[in-house]
């Protein structure tokens, strides 16, 4: 007696829908999770470009870099994959540091001022935007 070994054609449908379902649930989130994890680049270079402009104020009790105009950064703005920074409204006592999605990323955009008073701006679509907006955005909720 010959015994055939194998799967069934119901059996592989089975497997291929199961695989399917676990895809549809996985990719969504995978794609959220990634996302997320490009935002800490933004978080980080603003955080390091307030903490640098706060040193360069204390030894030169301006924010306004030699020669520079409002548009002149005090500090260095971080070379980045997935945002890009630039500096607006500096004055010897203000200034505004902005993190706007580069590369194709999309994401929301991110500014801290010399109070240290950070916003989010331009969501993506289906992210909520905090409320009051007075911090960060870290996911599509608006959580801070």
């Amino acid at each position: 007696m010959q015994r055939n070994r194998g799967f069934t054609l119901i059996e592989l449908m089975i497997v291929v829908a199961v695989v399917a379902i676990l895809a549809a649930v996985a990719i969504p989130a995978y794609n959220q999770y990634v996302a997320r994890s490009k935002l800490t680049e933004a978080f980080s270079g603003l955080s390091a470009m307030s903490v640098a402009a706060q040193q360069y104020y204390q030894d030169n009790r301006t924010y306004l870099a030699s020669g520079g105009s409002a548009t002149t950064c005090p500090v260095a703005t971080p070379n980045a994959k997935d945002y890009g920074f630039t500096c607006s409204n500096v004055s010897a006592t203000t200034f505004l540091f902005t993190a706007t999605p580069a590369n194709g990323f999309v994401g929301p955009t991110y500014t801290i001022d010399q109070n240290g008073e950070k916003t989010t701006s331009n969501p993506p679509p289906g992210w909520t935007m905090p409320n009051p907006n007075t911090c960060w955005a870290r996911d599509q909720s608006g959580d801070c």
